[in-house]
């Protein structure tokens, strides 16, 4: 494993290049860190990766079984010192490891197949990165088919994003930058229904009927669902409430209704077996 020890070094400014939207956004690649995290990179098998890890790094667990299986799929070590890691990490209480992954980039065409009948989100403008980290990963564990973002959402490489998604990011694909005209051509080329979620909505979420396939909808933590989106839904559905109580946040929200429609869509391919 070759060593940097120059905080000069070019892969050393490409790394802190990413911490930045810009910088991501220019290279098309993400900063990540954490063992377990890269582990999940590794497991998912993904490639063209450069990972740095410090003396700290290599007294973690695990460790030599991401090298190994990183030097599988072609990926880049480096040691490096504890001052240029020190340049390199963006939490406080650091793991010692880090590395450079490329963007997971898809179209909804390519991720959903027709025969899917799986639940689709859409996340609408939504601007909590911790909020749309913790979406990621509940919908991965709920059996949601892939996330669709609005072009005006969070950016989805956020490390708050990515530490919240807990590596549910190689286990779900979400595919960003979608317009509502690009929801409505999903819907018509797939076959499915869009509904949106609403304060106004006049069917509660566990009365739906969620065996149909579905573009599922929520908007913005403060305002909701646009309402141009709103007025193109085939459905508007709502969580009721106490009275006099505050609203739900959005992660809470989300999970409740992924997971309804999850149940319901078990237990009716269990009566069909």
């Amino acid at each position: 494993m070759k060593e940097i020890s120059s905080k000069d070094n070019q892969w050393v400014k490409l790394a802190c290049a990413l911490k930045t939207k810009k910088g991501r956004q220019e290279q098309r690649r993400v900063l990540i860190e954490g063992v377990r995290i890269i582990s999940d990179a590794a497991v998912h098998g993904i490639q063209d990766v450069t990972c740095f890890i410090s003396s700290k790094g290599l007294q973690r667990n695990g460790v030599d079984i991401l090298q190994k299986k990183g030097k599988q799929l072609g990926w880049r070590f480096f040691f490096v010192t504890d001052s240029v890691y020190d340049k390199l990490k963006d939490t406080q209480n650091s793991q010692g490891i880090a590395a450079i992954l490329p963007f997971f980039e898809y179209s909804a065409a390519d991720v959903v197949q027709p025969s899917d009948r799986r639940l689709v989100l859409y996340l609408q403008a939504i601007q909590d990165p911790g909020n749309l980290g913790t979406i990621i990963r509940t919908a991965a564990a709920g059996n949601v088919a892939a996330i669709l973002l609005s072009p005006d959402s969070v950016d989805l490489y956020n490390d708050k994003t990515m530490r919240s998604a807990m590596g549910a990011l190689f286990k779900i694909p979400v595919v960003q930058h979608v317009e509502l005209a690009d929801v409505l051509h999903f819907c018509k080329v797939s076959g499915r229904h869009l509904f949106g979620t609403s304060p106004y909505g006049k069917i509660s979420y566990a009365d739906m009927e969620y065996s149909r396939p579905i573009v599922l909808a929520f908007g913005n933590e403060g305002n909701g669902l646009t309402d141009d989106f709103l007025q193109s839904c085939d459905e508007l559905i709502s969580i009721p409430m106490c009275r006099n109580t505050e609203s739900l946040n959005l992660s809470m929200s989300v999970g409740i209704v992924i997971y309804k429609a999850w149940e319901i869509q078990a237990f009716r391919e269990d009566r069909n077996d």
